[in-house]
């Protein structure tokens, strides 16, 4: 008997698209009215009304379960766990995409990587490659601009800016090779308290998004722990080397941390914590085998809390699943505006406000590019998880032929590779992976050849493909730099 599982079609959504010149003019000022109305704003009647302040807080490598309110009995993380105490914590939210620049694209435009069109990564800058891995730039360089954050998009701080917020970044941009000021951010680098001092007339969006839990791992004397007492994530096995890296890593998580406490008493002290929307996500796994850059559950599961004293519950805990291209939908509905058709995500507000809410049924994730072409699809719906593979004949990690110089780069986000449990599939990889989530949370058993589940395989198989046509994912326009 085959399994039951019952899943959504998707929503047909059309690529919103406008040309360079356009968005330039934008940019410098002119046009503003079309551009009001291309956000779903209304120029300047939103002056009148009243919106909340907005941090939004984007980590670097930071896996879901490494913070005390997500279980981890050893790491401190005090202010990560006070969010969660006053706000929502989800329990099952995902990223689009478990590479930095297509994750971070998503969260800013509200759409999947293959939509918005940031597919690789976007800090391959010409000199550094020239520097480190002659031979290799002429590719990056073109795929670092051809993968650049499009003209057509509008992100959430130009949607903002529009609305009358002022708007600030500090940390990783990592979308565009255009600098974040052209991109809607009137200050970059700026100090929260002071930002927040400034901005007291105005509703602001504060962006922060630390990099201390990257390597090189951002640690600090101040939080010291011991090797022999740090939690072995379940798929290693132990090894003295992998304790001191992690050991380091828990570091950096705390000092991170004390970053994002800094932020919360510059709130209390401005008196603006209670109409300040506060979300903290993480844009992927962490840089460990079988997490960062694969679409397996450490890859692409995230944490994510939300907090408005205003208006949501605190102490409250969503089971349902949510997306990192949920939270700009989100922040739109609780301040009241209306969410444009161009936007991929779902509202997560109702699961946030009423216990008996079902919420998605389904989340999507994609890999293309993270320094190789690797395309794969994965869909997420109840207790069932399946991946494609689109080349099953690379592997996940490192390419024959790569580099010895750039090998040694890349296996620097792949710790423990030689310590899995459960080794990674080698190529020919399966081209489709199955997994019974709730039985197999480590996802070692691929079911997709078991013939009881072949019912689920092809209806995951169906939908998936449903989701891939209504975003117009056309893989074969992406495999120009293969």
């Amino acid at each position: 008997m085959g399994d039951k599982v019952e899943l959504r079609t998707s929503v047909n959504i059309e690529p919103f698209s406008r040309s360079r010149r356009q968005f330039l003019m934008l940019g410098a000022g002119f046009g503003a009215a079309s551009f009001a109305r291309a956000v779903g704003g209304g120029g300047f009647a939103h002056q009148r009304k009243k919106f909340p302040n907005i941090v939004l807080i984007f980590l670097d490598d930071q896996g879901w379960n490494d913070a005390g309110c997500y279980g981890n009995p050893l790491v401190k993380t005090p202010h990560t766990d006070r969010l969660a105490q006053e706000g929502v914590r989800f329990t099952r939210a995902y990223v689009t995409s478990p590479s930095c620049s297509a994750s971070r694209a998503s969260l800013l435009t509200g759409r999947y990587p293959h939509s918005n069109g940031v597919i690789s990564l976007i800090q391959w800058h010409v000199e550094v490659l020239k520097q480190h891995f002659p031979g290799w730039n002429k590719d990056w360089e073109e795929r670092t601009y051809e993968h650049s954050l499009k003209h057509s998009e509008i992100i959430l701080p130009q949607q903002l800016k529009e609305l009358g917020y002022a708007t600030a970044l500090r940390g990783k941009w990592h979308v565009s090779v255009e600098p974040p000021t052209a991109w809607g951010f009137d200050e970059v680098d700026t100090e929260p308290r002071d930002f927040f001092a400034r901005s007291k007339s105005n509703p602001f969006f504060f962006y922060y998004a630390p990099e201390h839990t990257h390597r090189r791992f951002r640690t600090s004397p101040d939080f010291q722990y011991d090797p022999n007492e740090v939690v072995l994530p379940p798929y290693l096995n132990d090894d003295p080397e992998l304790r001191e890296d992690l050991a380091s890593y828990y570091s950096a998580i705390s000092n991170q941390d004390r970053e994002i406490g800094k932020i919360m008493d510059a709130l209390d002290k401005n008196n603006l914590a209670e109409n300040t929307i506060v979300v903290l996500s993480s844009d992927n796994g962490p840089p460990y085998a079988k997490a960062k850059m694969t679409l397996y559950d450490w890859g692409v599961h995230t944490l994510l809390i939300v907090r408005y004293p205003a208006r949501l519950p605190a102490a409250n805990v969503v089971n349902a699943l949510a997306s990192t291209v949920d939270i700009y939908p989100t922040l739109l509905e609780l301040m009241g505006e209306p969410v444009p058709e161009r936007l991929q995500g779902e509202s997560l507000v109702d699961v946030m406000e009423n216990p008996q809410a079902v919420g998605r049924n389904e989340v999507f994730c994609e890999t293309n590019y993270h320094v190789f072409y690797n395309p794969m699809r994965c869909i997420i719906a109840d207790r069932w998880k399946y991946i494609r593979s689109f080349r099953p004949e690379m592997p996940h990690y490192i390419p024959d032929g790569c580099p010895p110089e750039l090998q040694e780069f890349l296996s620097k986000d792949i710790v423990g590779l030689e310590h899995l449990k459960t080794p990674l599939p080698v190529p020919p990889r399966p081209e489709e992976e199955l997994f019974d989530v709730k039985q197999d949370p480590l996802e070692n058993r691929n079911l997709a050849a078991v013939p009881e589940h072949r019912e689920t395989l092809t209806l995951m198989r169906e939908q998936l493909g449903r989701w891939m046509r209504d975003t117009n994912d056309n893989l074969a326009e992406k495999e120009k730099h293969p």
